[in-house]
């Protein structure tokens, strides 16, 4: 018992950090200092530190999330992804369709607070067919994050792969059943009765399917590579980012400013900081203790495995932060004889995923909240029992033993 509470006093200190709205770095480290000397982690923290900045994966995990601020920040900058939305409303009649494919199409890219890139389209949509304020955010905010559960240029999916050393195919699998019930029940509680008396009438042009291919083509070559051919995610990122510049012939003028806007040495310290917990907990056998006395106190893994993903993931509104914090704390509950349970895997995804959702501090919430000008009280109506249902949906597979194809 004196184990856990000791892993408590460290949680309860991070969360009350992250509570105060401070920097998560600072979380991060507390928790990395209270589990050393809680712990008696008589190795120390100095080759712990060698040996995390000396670990190829992390270096690797470092490049990776350059590039994918590059790449973001160049299809927003040099106004692809707005021509691709503008195109894709040519080709596509049906207005149910077209209100969610915005979202979902530049929710394939993983740009800061990206609900708002759609938010503009979906609130003139939202307009021509009379739909409240509540209804266009929820619908905006809900395709915006479908691809997240894993796409390799998310940072959630990136840090879950490395910490859990699993690939891109195995998460894109193990959760792709999620995703799809994600896409289908939003269509069915937010948009399946929306009906539209105009018609668009407008055909597409040659120029407009440039533009689609354009704006689709590089991030799913960034997306598709790592999980079919199994190509390190920051060579498919490269390999993506010369093609737009290629193709669109950009030059150094546009280039230049990407370059430095694209360096952003506060998550990149954040993301060091969270392998850098990872190697402590491990080496100090703080984990391992305290799984050992759960067990021995007779308490349900699957319980640990979805309150601490949903408290962290709702305590900070990041995929980062829940990824990065609690998977560390739950891969010895993960572990079997054979290899982990890809079963709790998916589910501490989705429950912390559901936190994150669920939080008003979550940056997509709070800004596009702000934008539509919905309240609190009819949002939560519409978005809380849409994420029961996700969270029920995800404990129904993991009770099933769903571990991918």
């Amino acid at each position: 018992m004196y184990e856990i509470l000791k892993l408590s006093l460290i949680l309860i200190v991070m969360i009350i950090i992250i509570a105060r709205k401070l920097d998560l770095i600072y979380a991060i480290l507390s928790g990395i200092i209270l589990t050393g000397f809680l712990f008696n982690h008589s190795r120390g923290f100095i080759p712990d530190f060698t040996e995390t900045i000396t670990d190829f994966k992390v270096i690797n995990i470092l490049i990776v999330f350059y590039f994918v601020f590059y790449l973001s920040n160049l299809l927003t900058d040099a106004g692809i992804l707005k021509k691709m939305l503008a195109s894709l409303e040519k080709f596509i009649k049906d207005i149910r369709f077209v209100i969610i494919s915005l979202p979902l199409m530049i929710g394939i890219v993983p740009a800061p607070s990206g609900a708002m890139l759609s938010a503009p389209f979906v609130n003139e949509l939202g307009d021509r067919v009379k739909l409240s304020p509540t209804r266009k955010l929820i619908i905006n905010y809900w395709y915006r994050h479908v691809t997240e559960y894993l796409n390799p240029i998310y940072p959630g999916p990136i840090i879950l792969t490395a910490l859990l050393g699993i690939t891109f195919t195995q998460l894109f699998t193990l959760n792709i059943p999620i995703m799809l019930f994600v896409i289908i029940l939003g269509f069915f509680m937010f948009v399946i009765n929306i009906k539209s008396t105009e018609k668009n009438d407008e055909k597409p042009t040659k120029n407009d399917l440039k533009n689609i291919l354009n704006g689709i083509l590089p991030i799913f070559i960034a997306i598709l590579l790592p999980i079919i051919f199994k190509i390190n995610i920051s060579i498919s990122l490269i390999v993506a980012i010369l093609l737009i510049i290629v193709v669109n012939k950009l030059n150094i003028q546009t280039l230049k400013p990407v370059f430095k806007k694209a360096f952003k040495p506060n998550i990149l310290v954040l993301i060091f900081l969270i392998m850098y917990f990872k190697v402590i907990l491990e080496n100090s056998k703080a984990v391992e203790l305290v799984s050992n006395q759960f067990i021995t106190l007779g308490f349900p893994p699957i319980f640990l495995i979805i309150l601490l993903p949903l408290v962290v993931g709702f305590m900070t509104g990041m995929t980062i932060a829940y990824v990065g914090l609690a998977f560390p704390l739950l891969i010895p509950l993960m572990q079997t004889p054979t290899g982990l349970n890809m079963s709790f895997v998916m589910l501490a995804y989705v429950a912390g995923f559901v936190g994150v959702l669920a939080t008003p501090t979550h940056l997509c919430f709070s800004v596009t909240k702000e934008y539509f000008k919905a309240p609190y009280t009819k949002l939560y109506k519409k978005l809380l029992p849409a994420l029961t249902l996700l969270l029920t949906f995800a404990i129904i597979l993991a009770l099933f033993g769903w571990s991918g194809f």
